[in-house]
């Protein structure tokens, strides 16, 4: 038979660390569906909401850490449950206390409920005021995957200028580096010179401490936003052990064609006709077209003087 006491140890557990997290725990009351409260982020050093919530599911107990192995405990919620946390419009996070070891660990639930009904927490996964970015980015993320245009207007906030006084943004930067054709986004240096030039059509870029933490800015936003399958492993290794832009080619996520096709639905949105006047083109769709091609052009070049040994022009 469960202890209700047992239960309000992780609780407790719970309340603790969002005080730390500066964020308020808000018990489900009456009538759980599955859900035992509720983390409200605030901002820093104030009592003013982020508007940023998650729901969390808490469980307390050694019958919950029977089945684990040297990496992650096992979970297996109710059906019933597995069903209720994907209706909700909010992240769910569960929350598994281990009394006799005095070890709280969470997970976010929801990228696991298309599987066989198996939960996996990870054992690094510490629960604590020291999670508290990594809560809040899995609530800013379910606010941003309900509605791609919400992950354009972010990446349109990644700003760049150039050339004196033209400003070129993450949407720039996707559409130089995303393959059309193929559904593919390719981090290349290539590519991102074939960016700079459209602003001026001069050749020769030269490539500033300005210029890479756009760079940066913008592949960290590509990740975070999962828009690509997952690749940040790769391009660390090369952008701080060698220190230089990667070469990396990593197919769109089904969200990532979602937010493609919503980009070129609502292009004259983000694309600004005063950086390409010099281009004499008639629309943003004509300029959003001719960047898209003329990196694509450049990256197959490459790709074709790879081939023959010799370096492009």
């Amino acid at each position: 038979m469960k202890s209700p006491l047992q239960e309000d140890i992780g609780l407790v557990e719970i309340h603790r660390a969002c005080i730390g997290m500066h964020a308020i725990w808000r018990p489900t009351l009456c009538h759980d569906l599955g859900i035992d409260g509720q983390i409200e982020f605030l901002e820093p050093d104030s009592y003013i909401s982020t508007g940023y919530i998650v729901a969390v599911q808490s469980k307390s107990g050694p019958s919950y850490f029977k089945e684990q192995d040297d990496n992650y405990i096992k979970f297996y919620p109710e059906k019933k449950h597995r069903q209720y946390w994907l209706r909700l419009k909010i992240p769910v996070i569960l929350i598994l206390h281990n009394p006799e070891t005095e070890r709280t660990y969470y997970c976010s639930v929801k990228p696991q409920l298309g599987g066989n009904g198996l939960v996996l927490v990870d054992k690094n996964n510490i629960f604590g005021p020291m999670v508290r970015g990594d809560i809040v980015e899995c609530a800013v993320r379910e606010y941003l995957e309900s509605d791609p245009i919400k992950v354009l207007d972010k990446l349109y906030k990644i700003k760049l200028v150039r050339n004196g006084n033209k400003e070129i943004t993450g949407i720039e930067f996707l559409l130089a580096c995303t393959n059309r054709i193929y559904g593919y986004c390719e981090i290349r240096m290539r590519r991102i010179r074939a960016l700079f030039s459209c602003l001026t059509n001069e050749r020769g870029i030269s490539i500033t401490q300005e210029d890479y933490e756009y760079i940066f800015r913008n592949v960290m936003a590509i990740h975070s936003f999962k828009l690509v399958d997952d690749f940040l492993e790769e391009f660390n290794d090369v952008w701080y052990d060698l220190k230089s832009v990667p070469d990396i080619a990593s197919p769109l996520t089904s969200f990532g064609k979602y937010v493609m096709e919503s980009l070129w639905g609502n292009i004259g949105r983000y694309i600004s006709m005063d950086n390409y006047a010099h281009l004499n083109m008639a629309s943003p769709l004509e300029v959003a077209t001719y960047v898209s091609d003329h990196a694509q052009l450049i990256s197959n070049k490459l790709d074709a003087s790879d081939a023959l040994g010799i370096e492009p022009r």
